[in-house]
């Protein structure tokens, strides 16, 4: 696991390339990787790169080159499949230096050119340069579970990194200058998250997922190679689907067991983090360690069960005192994410990646148990609308309206509520009421003072696939931006803000393309979200675990904001001089705080969404 960050350019350039700018990054990575930092250095291209060793500790050093150092790699991330692949390419005479998983990627590019993203099983973004051809190719993962920028430079160069605060430096450093993207924040009000590839700065984007970027003298060009196929369906029976589900769970858990370094795994409550250690201590048992968190309130509180399911899997369990508080958590969450972040479980999140670092380098966790096996009530949801859609237009109102006074947004009433709402509404914004019911186009078009932005509905009614049925239509837009620019975002920014790697075996790309081709009333079985992986574990797992409702790694947001912060609120978002009312009307703003309006929305959401938006634009005095 590293940082890597590097830059190309034609060898027209006028004058060959200093290493200073990638050193500068390089030190604004070094969260990522405490272990050790390589450069490697061509007159019109430098590579850098950060590591956080894990696999070969003495003998991976990079940047890793192939026999006769005409290739060479720097790289982000684990390829789990790497001992098969080497063994491969050992029996067809290829030599190694070294027994690290990075060093596949040099020999299988020599057999396969672009082409050997398709042997990998992993979560990585590489830079891999052909001395021969001087072609830069950047490749990332299936799923995007590491991230990975790049900007083309003024002078037809091309810039990249792991982290956008690393090509902030860079880019300085090589006399760029990065504006804001106006039309991310325009989306950020909707989702909360800047929806990749695009991010707050102009000119800057994410890679795709299931992407590689080839850039040379002639050109540059960007390919998708994966993408998650729904259809067609799969008929085995429900019985088979549950073996066949529980065998591809612990090949994908073996492979991530992979480590010569310490490793844990995250156990929450939930199915998914309990199916996720249950496998793991089917290979580790005993030694298996396992890390949930406690909190103060008996709502948020999950480690009694997590304690409870550690106990039956036999494994040694760590229960870590999670203390958070609002002020700290907040200008922890702005200075380590380097976009504008709604997410508040964000907070906790750095917080236990913290404690857990104190123990492990490496943590298994349950993260796209939900957006591959259908958790969430969102989905209960899709696969029941069709009928209700048949009701009157007022009905469906009223009904929205009734069951919504008072009632919490993680309650049966309010679940109802954002429901009936969302039958009412064109696709783009059915999709934003039922997942975090934010602002929407049409609070947006009366509010924005710049610019018009391109609508944020129509972004998302782009990724609504028609052709699939309901469910999987939501969980396809889920995974391409609520899993991608929220999720897994949250996940790699906390843990390696720690030196703290995370494995996501229930993203494994094998995993989510059978749970893909599972007609829909396996994964979401009449009220029963995740029936599938629940049923496959039944008898295996606690039954508290199997039946438990889905609870989300939460903090007490309107609590906050209602007390700890509201002294903050007053003095940032209620400032004449606030930034966000250069954006949004500032008589929303007022009325905003004094709850006079979206009282009946995400109230808290809402607010929490503006004031990291003020803090970070604050930060970097934007």
């Amino acid at each position: 696991m590293c940082g890597v960050a590097g830059v190309w350019q034609p060898r027209t350039a006028e004058s060959p390339l200093a290493d200073r700018p990638v050193c500068l990054a390089l030190n604004a990575l070094r969260h990522r990787g405490p272990d050790g930092e390589g450069l490697y250095r061509q007159p019109h291209v430098v590579l850098g790169m950060r590591r956080l060793s894990v696999i070969d500790l003495e003998g991976g050093q990079q940047p890793i080159y192939n026999e006769d150092r005409s290739v060479a790699v720097v790289f982000n991330g684990e390829i789990y499949n790497y001992r098969e692949l080497a063994a491969g390419l050992r029996a067809r005479h290829h030599h190694f230096r070294t027994t690290s998983d990075t060093e596949v990627l040099v020999h299988l590019y020599e057999e396969r050119g672009v082409e050997l993203v398709h042997e990998l099983r992993g979560m990585f973004a590489f830079a891999l340069h052909d001395a021969r051809t001087h072609r830069l190719l950047l490749a990332r993962d299936r799923f995007g579970k590491k991230p990975l920028y790049y900007m083309r430079a003024a002078s037809g160069g091309w810039l990249f990194a792991s982290e956008l605060k690393a090509l902030r430096v860079l880019a300085r450093a090589c006399g760029e200058e990065l504006t804001l993207n106006e039309q991310a924040v325009y989306d950020y009000l909707s989702l909360g998250v800047v929806p990749q590839p695009s991010t707050i700065y102009r000119g800057v984007y994410a890679l795709p997922p299931g992407s590689w970027a080839s850039i040379g003298e002639d050109g540059h060009e960007v390919r998708t190679y994966w993408n998650l196929e729904y259809l067609p369906k799969d008929r085995a029976s429900y019985a088979r689907a549950q073996a066949r589900v529980r065998d591809l769970v612990a090949e994908a858990v073996r492979l991530r067991l992979r480590s010569d370094v310490p490793l844990g795994v995250f156990l929450s409550g939930g199915v998914d983090s309990a199916v996720v250690a249950y496998e793991a201590a089917r290979v580790l048992g005993a030694e298996l360690e396992t890390f949930t968190v406690a909190v103060d309130d008996p709502q948020f509180d999950e480690s009694p069960v997590a304690r409870r399911t550690a106990r039956h899997l036999g494994v040694r369990h760590r229960v870590l005192p999670l203390e958070v508080s609002s002020l700290d958590g907040l200008q922890r969450l702005v200075r380590h994410y380097d976009q504008p972040f709604a997410d508040a479980s964000a907070i906790p999140s750095l917080e236990i990646a913290r404690l857990a670092r104190e123990h492990v380098t490496v943590v298994l966790n349950g993260d796209g148990g939900d957006e591959a096996f259908g958790g969430y009530r969102r989905y209960v949801a899709a696969r029941r609308a069709a009928p209700f859609e048949l009701l009157p237009g007022w009905a469906v109102g009223a009904a929205a309206r009734v069951l919504g006074r008072g009632a919490g947004r993680r309650s049966a009433r309010g679940f109802g509520a954002r429901f009936a709402r969302g039958l009412g509404q064109p696709p783009g914004a059915r999709y934003l009421t039922w997942t975090n019911d934010l602002l929407q186009e049409a609070d947006k078009r009366s509010l924005w003072r710049r610019a018009p932005g391109l609508p944020t509905e129509d972004r998302i009614e782009s990724l609504l696939d028609p052709r699939l049925p309901p469910l999987d239509r939501q969980l396809d837009a889920d995974v391409r931006l609520n899993l991608l620019s929220d999720l897994l975002v949250k996940m790699d920014i906390a843990t390696m803000a720690h030196s703290l790697e995370a494995r996501s075996p229930l993203l494994d790309h094998r995993v989510a393309e059978y749970a893909a081709r599972l007609p829909g009333g396996y994964r979401v079985r009449g009220a029963t979200p995740k029936a599938v992986l629940r049923d496959a574990y039944r008898g295996r797992l606690p039954d508290e675990v199997v039946r438990g409702a889905k609870r989300g790694f939460e903090i007490p947001v309107e609590r906050w904001l209602r007390e700890d912060l509201r002294p903050l609120l007053h003095d940032t978002l209620g400032a004449p001089d606030a930034r966000v009312r250069g954006w949004l009307d500032p008589a929303f703003v007022d009325a905003l705080l004094a709850r006079r309006v979206m009282a009946d929305r995400h109230w808290s959401a809402v607010v929490y969404a503006l004031l990291t938006l003020e803090l970070w634009l604050r930060e970097h005095d934007a």
